[in-house]
């Protein structure tokens, strides 16, 4: 039930995310927003990640994860209804009145995808096991992203079919909107834990943020987090228009090149789940995250005669994104105090969302400055898309530093990764080396005697 849930929940997840491609494309494409406005409008969910805390432990003091990831997710359902009966009406410039419906419904949008996110946390910590949290998301995590691939071929397919119309944006809303109500009524059959373990009580807030603040390690992790939500979010929203603007990318051929990273992230999740169990989440957050940036670098030298770079840049990038976004995860749920889960929860997704948010608008101002100024707006592009690689590079040195019990050597990950059948389970290939390693009866005598 959990996984049906999540399937059916992953295409109005995927919309509702920063600076996702289809919404790069409608903003920037069908209502012709400044880079200004867009960076304020798809920093909206950062915010809300932040003012998030000043509501959800309150609520949850009155309502068990559950219920409360129920009725936020039900609320997301209705902000989505509203943003989409509103899109025929608008002006297709940039106009205040556009604006102003974009921000009031994302505003809507944002908030409920905040609470949801802190209690869905929060109730997995009750219903899953910790010993098997890697090796359960990394199934969970790529059954989500087989349905997000779906999705989004249906979008590439949907917009090269009706031209990329607003009409197609309606459609694609529309039916992201009931896989979604589906995902809330599936929510509602799941039960509320496996009835083994008492859950911890809540205590009041107030000493919530005492247990948080006297925990050292989580504070540091936190701290971490935001310094990398600035990073990867000040720049990270314009890929999608870089490759509208500057390499005049249509939004279906654009949807085909990112449809990679899913992809990878699909077939890795599993492995990165197992590394994660075995070696513990910062030694392989620290590999995930150096390779990821790595290969990040690509952007920099990418123009209008070299596309076909984007193809790897987008497959290494869910890869290795997947390896670290698990371990995130994974090490918020062990770090956090049991007696303070949603405060703990709460307060790191708060103040990473703090800083994330301070970044698509600077970032937007910083691009649109340096195109008013006369630059090549290439190498405005570029030069931008430096930035998080090395900045991410730099913070693998901060990440080192905080203590994860039971945790092995980043040496031993790469060692790990160095094994033929570890490298292939992360592009999924399993199967293939298992038949080429393992072969058995007849075709084994076979391949000896010859």
């Amino acid at each position: 039930m959990c996984l049906w849930d999540g399937i059916n929940a992953m295409p109005l997840t995927l919309l509702s995310q920063p600076g996702n491609i289809v919404l790069a494309a409608l903003l920037t494409g069908i209502f012709n927003l400044s880079a200004r406005n867009y960076g304020l409008i798809v920093s909206l969910p950062f915010w809300f990640n932040f003012l998030q805390v000043l509501i959800t432990p309150l609520l949850a003091q009155k309502l068990d994860a559950r219920r409360l990831c129920i009725i936020s997710a039900w609320l997301h359902c209705i902000g989505w209804i509203m943003l989409t009966v509103a899109l025929p009406f608008l002006p297709r410039a940039d106009t205040s009145l556009t604006f102003w419906v974009f921000a009031g419904g994302f505003s809507i949008i944002s908030l409920s995808s905040a609470i949801n996110g802190v209690a869905w946390n929060g109730w997995m910590q009750e219903v899953v096991p910790g010993r098997l949290r890697g090796k359960y998301f990394g199934v969970r995590n790529r059954l989500l992203y087989v349905s997000m691939i779906a999705f989004l071929l249906s979008v590439s397919g949907l917009l090269a079919l009706m031209e990329g119309s607003l009409l197609a944006y309606v459609a694609l809303f529309g039916a992201a909107i009931i896989f979604r109500i589906f995902s809330v009524l599936a929510q509602q059959r799941m039960t509320i834990g496996s009835g083994r373990h008492p859950v911890a009580p809540q205590l009041p807030w107030q000493e919530q943020v005492g247990y948080v603040r006297a925990d050292p390690t989580l504070m540091k992790f936190i701290g971490f987090s935001a310094m990398m939500g600035f990073t990867i979010n000040l720049f990270g929203p314009f890929f999608p228009v870089f490759m509208y603007e500057q390499l005049h990318i249509t939004v279906a051929k654009a949807n085909w090149i990112l449809l990679f990273g899913p992809l990878g992230a699909a077939a890795s999740f599993p492995a990165w789940g197992r590394l994660v169990d075995k070696f513990g989440n910062i030694p392989v957050m620290v590999v995930a995250l150096a390779l990821w940036q790595l290969f990040n670098l690509i952007w920099v030298f990418v123009n209008p005669g070299n596309i076909c770079l984007l193809y790897v840049v987008s497959l290494t990038g869910g890869l290795f994104s997947a390896g670290y976004g698990i371990g995130v995860f994974n090490l918020l749920l062990k770090l956090t105090p049991p007696k303070a889960r949603t405060m703990g929860i709460a307060l790191f997704v708060s103040l990473s969302s703090l800083a994330a948010a301070m970044g698509p608008p600077l970032g937007g101002y910083l691009i649109s400055h340096a195109k008013s100024r006369g630059y090549d707006p290439l190498l405005v592009y570029h030069s931008a898309f430096i930035f998080a690689p090395v900045f991410s590079l730099l913070s693998c040195l901060v990440l080192r530093r905080i203590r994860e019990a039971q945790a092995s050597r980043i040496t031993d990950v790469v060692g790990a990764m160095r094994n033929v059948r570890t490298v292939a389970s992360l592009f999924g290939l399993s199967f293939l080396v298992n038949r080429v390693f393992y072969r058995t009866g007849t075709k084994l005598k076979r391949v000896t005697s010859e």
